[in-house]
Formats: C-alpha cells, structure tokens, sequence
C-alpha cells in the first residue's frame, strides 16, 4: 500500500514536470520581461517568510528559497 503511494506521488510529480517542460518549450524567444502567463504555469504558490525572505513553491513541487539583499 505505501509502495503504491509512493507511485502514485511520483506519477504525479512527472506529470508535472512533463507539463512544465511542455510550457517551457513552447517559447521560442529569450524572455526580456515578466511573462505572468509563465509565472503562473509553473509557479503554484508563494510564501512569504518576511518583507525580505519569500519560497516560491513550483508546480512540480520544488521549492526555491529567496532572500532578497539590500
């Protein structure tokens, strides 16, 4: 039982990946602005630890850790 769950989550962690390689592919051009359109297909949530501090969370289910520096 927990090995099927275990495929079940790495079935949908691919499927994820899969669709992000997809949304990545389609653009032919290198990005020279925001792209909220992007944002929002990999992006699926953000955390705000502080003013200074934010983890974006990506639809394949990484997370990236950000400290902004003044």
């Amino acid at each position: 039982m927990i090995l099927e769950e275990e495929e079940d989550q790495e079935a949908k962690i691919k499927e994820r990946v899969d669709e992000i390689i997809q949304v990545l592919s389609l653009r032919q051009d290198i990005l020279k602005q925001f792209d909220d359109n992007l944002f929002n297909a990999l992006v699926e949530k953000i955390t705000i630890l502080s003013p200074a501090h934010f983890v974006f969370t990506l639809k394949s289910g990484m997370s990236i850790d950000e400290i902004i520096e003044n």
